[in-house]
């Protein structure tokens, strides 16, 4: 490992340990070598926050784009359920074919329409 992987090495070479002999973390710091590691360090969380940041900003913009197309397609499916219901009670008195039966079916149908519509 000596003469082929200088570059690899992760402990700094001798005449680099002597320099740094008897330095406690916070003197290190202070010293070039140890500032760009920091600063380093510090970049790589500050990323890592960004990420995770935009990353739950995106989830909630998409939840609330899914929350907002099915509160739409409900409320599009209740008004043609009730325009259905309104127009086939009018043709059917309008004919005289309203029986007991249908009228308490349509009522049965508006009244669910206009119940789901308050929940």
């Amino acid at each position: 490992m000596s003469g082929e992987n200088k570059g690899a090495e992760v402990i700094p070479p001798e005449a680099d340990l002597d320099e740094w002999d008897g330095l406690n973390f916070f003197e290190y710091l202070n010293t070039d070598k140890g500032h760009e590691i920091a600063k380093g360090v510090l970049d790589l969380w500050k990323t890592l926050q960004n990420a995770t940041i935009v990353s739950s900003s995106d989830e909630k913009k998409e939840a609330l784009k899914r929350q907002h197309d099915s509160w739409k397609l409900g409320i599009e499916l209740q008004t043609l359920l009730s325009a259905i219901v309104i127009i086939s009670a009018v043709l059917l008195a309008w004919h005289g074919r309203m029986e007991s039966t249908v009228a308490g079916f349509l009522g049965v149908a508006l009244g669910y329409v206009l119940g789901r519509r308050g929940a």
